[in-house]
Formats: structure tokens, sequence, C-alpha cells
């Protein structure tokens, strides 16, 4: 059986999923990854567009059923193994899959690691949680990281009824696009955003005062004066890449304020998990 963390909404509508696979781009040339393949709606019209799909089932029952359908197909790949711990292809690859939900977070930052070939992503998520990677209303710190490497943004909306079974919350199609940036400054930048958005300063210029000089401080007020940005959530995503560019240079004595301030962060936070647990 398996585990509850896993379990998804199938998708039911033919018509719309050929749709938006079309407009997906995916084409004779790609190799298309579809986890949490449930009985093979979605790998079955992959297929017919894709040089091969690699579809993903941990689920034995589904996994037998997805075996039976797709027996004698020449460009499908079956694997009833947990994607989480599967390697992902050396070569350039797509995704287009209705994810289990409860795991999100873990295969977004799986498939967006610095080391993937992803090109691009079409997840079935729930709406909150990809407003979050958009950045919608406001920035966040997941949102304001991914930018750097990745342009994200809500593709359509689904009907509930369009599921078995319905869920219980609205479900948007995130489109994840690989963005023709050099990786090289993506750590530091990482650490860069960790470090602002994480400091307990009511204002966020009293943030910049310990990270940017004087004169580069001058005209940088005055963007957030004029801009009205008083917390970090308020700065927009591209304006982070802006004050990034001007952070970089300044030399060993700011950069060392913040490098390494990600892996940190993660530690704090696992910690307060690991406390929050035990006291459950």
């Amino acid at each position: 059986m398996v585990d509850i963390k896993y379990s998804q909404n199938f998708y039911r509508n033919r018509t719309n999923l050929n749709k938006l696979i079309k407009l997906s781009n995916i084409n004779s040339n790609d190799i298309v990854l579809d986890v949490g393949a449930g009985e093979g709606i979605i790998t079955e019209e992959l297929s017919k567009y894709s040089k091969e799909v690699i579809a993903y089932e941990l689920d034995k029952r589904c996994f037998k059923k997805l075996e039976e359908r797709f027996q004698g197909s020449t460009n499908v790949l079956l694997k009833n193994e947990d994607f989480l711990n599967t390697e992902l292809p050396k070569k350039d690859f797509k995704i287009f899959a209705n994810i289990p939900f409860s795991i999100t977070s873990d295969i977004v930052s799986k498939i967006t690691d610095i080391d993937s070939t992803l090109e691009e992503a079409f997840l079935f998520v729930q709406k909150e949680s990809a407003l979050r990677y958009v950045g919608i209303p406001q920035s966040t710190q997941i949102a304001t990281i991914y930018s750097f490497l990745y342009e994200m943004k809500v593709v359509t909306e689904f009907n509930r009824s369009d599921f078995k079974p319905v869920p219980s919350v609205d479900v948007v199609l995130l489109c994840i696009r690989k963005k023709d940036t050099n990786k090289k400054d993506f750590i530091l930048y990482r650490d860069f955003v960790t470090y602002i958005f994480n400091q307990r300063n009511t204002f966020v210029g009293d943030t910049f005062k310990k990270i940017f000089t004087y004169k580069q401080l001058k005209y940088i007020n005055k963007d957030i004066k004029t801009n009205n940005y008083l917390k970090p959530t308020d700065i927009p995503l591209d304006y982070y890449t802006t004050l990034f560019e001007k952070f970089k240079v300044n030399g060993d004595r700011y950069i060392d304020k913040v490098r390494g301030y990600y892996s940190k962060h993660l530690k704090q936070h696992s910690k307060r998990e690991k406390v929050h647990r035990t006291r459950v």
C-alpha cells in the first residue's frame, strides 16, 4: 500500500489535458517525466508528442495497470520507484505531471537543484503553493531564490470536478522554465536573499546598511522610499537581482556577512522542526 503522502487526485479531463500538452511545446525531441503517473492518462497523452516518457509510480496496484496499459510501447519507460530517491536524467528533460500535493516542495527542490538539467516543468499543484513559488501577492523567500535560475508562472486553474477524488483545494498548473542565467553566482545570491529575509529589522533599509556601502545606500534608499519597500516581501523579484549585482562587488568585508547563510538557516529550521515534533 502506498504511503498516504504520495496519494493523489487523478485528472480525468482528456480534452483539456491534450490542449495543455500542446501549449507546453513538448515535442518529438523531448524526454518528459511523469511523476505520480497513476493509471497512465497523462503518460499516454505525453507519449503521443515526446521522444520518451519516463513514468514514475510508487503504488504497486497502479503500476500493474501501467504495465498492462503500456505493454509493447516503444517510448514509455515505467519505474515503480520513489521519485524523490531516484537520479534525474543527465540529458536535458522536461516534466508534465499531476504530482502528489503533499510532497510538492520536495519535488520542486529536487528538479531545480543547481545540477539539474531540467528545461521546463508543468506541475499540477495546490494554488496556495503555486502562488508562494511565483511570489504573489508578495515576494516570498523561496520565490526570490528560485527567480535567479527559473521563471515561474501559473498557466491555468483547473476545475475541481475534473479530478477523482475531487480535491478540497484549488489546483493550478505551475510552469517552471529555466532562464539563460550563469549559475556561478547562484549560491551567493541564495545566501544574500536568505540573509535579507531573516533579519529582525522593522525596516528593510536597516538590513541594507549592514551589507551595502554608504555610496550604494544613497541610491538604494531612494528606490525603496520612492516605492515604499518597507519589508523584504515588498521588494519585487527583479529588483533583488539589481540589488545583488551591486552587492556582489563589495568585497569580503560585506560578502562574509551573508556567505553560508542559507545553509545556516536550513539547520536552524530543521532544529526547530525537530523540537516541535518532540513536543507533539
